[in-house]
């Protein structure tokens, strides 16, 4: 099985949701339905899964207008070659997927095979922060600093009272730390908490509510305290596994060991 879907349901424009199985990361892509044309948010991390989230939108019987990934990590951005629709993202994120995108696509088709493309698909769009109204619904783009990583984007729909934050929030899934921004994750946290937005769409794990900026808050401090603990990769997974044993993506805790441990062999 693939993944599943969730349907956001509100007065001006639903929003649906795939998120995939732990093969797939758990990653969500985002379809916000216009009355008009489809926004698709996140193009997953295979084909197979981009496949998915294009067969459900031809089902809702409206043209898909725009695939916008929000930042380069592999598992937003390699499913994108699935899609036969303009690739927006920011330009600091465009460029980074033209620097290192191939190198990533690379590197997961060695482990993956043949469910990851040779190459990364370039943006052929640039998409910019500011307001946007569409079929009479507003838009809030907003880039995102020094979170998850160091560019990615967020979108708000105030009349639907929902935003959509990826990976600034995971829901029930271990997060990628390769980055190791602890402190400024959290000043995000705080900051995208304060906002009016009732309805949480997360990047891992299936959408939920303002909650989980407090579940995430948490995990980052559980999993600081654990990375300066532990002496080797497995300490370090087995310690954020028993303090989350519930949690999915065990495939992002995995891949992100080598970031966190660069000078020590993978074990």
């Amino acid at each position: 099985m693939l993944g599943g879907w969730t349907v956001t349901r509100n007065d001006v424009a639903p929003i649906h949701t795939f998120t995939a199985s732990e093969d797939g990361w758990l990653v969500n892509s985002h379809v916000i339905e216009f009355s008009s044309q489809l926004f698709v948010i996140d193009a997953q991390y295979t084909l197979p899964n981009g496949r998915e989230v294009v067969r459900y939108a031809w089902g809702l019987r409206k043209p898909m207008t725009r695939l916008i990934v929000t930042h380069y990590h592999p598992d937003h951005i390699l499913g994108a070659a699935a899609f036969d629709v303009p690739l927006y993202a920011l330009e600091s994120v465009a460029e980074k997927i033209g620097a290192v995108g191939d190198r990533v696509a690379q590197e997961e088709r060695q482990k993956v095979g043949g469910d990851i493309p040779a190459n990364a698909r370039r943006p052929d769009r640039r998409i910019a922060e500011g307001v946007e109204i569409l079929d009479g619904v507003g838009l809030e783009l907003q880039r995102l600093k020094g979170a998850e990583t160091e560019d990615a984007l967020t979108i708000a729909l105030p009349d639907a009272g929902a935003i959509i934050v990826q990976d600034l929030v995971y829901n029930q899934a271990h997060p990628f730390l390769g980055e190791r921004r602890f402190d400024s994750w959290r000043a995000a946290l705080r900051a995208y908490q304060a906002l009016p937005y009732e309805v949480v769409l997360p990047g891992h794990g299936v959408p939920g509510r303002k909650a989980l900026y407090g579940e995430m808050l948490r995990y980052l401090d559980v999993a600081e305290e654990a990375l300066t603990a532990a002496r080797a990769p497995s300490e370090f997974r087995q310690r954020m596994i028993d303090r989350f044993p519930n949690y999915g993506g065990l495939k992002v805790l995995d891949h992100q060991l080598r970031f966190l441990f660069p000078e020590m062999a993978h074990e």
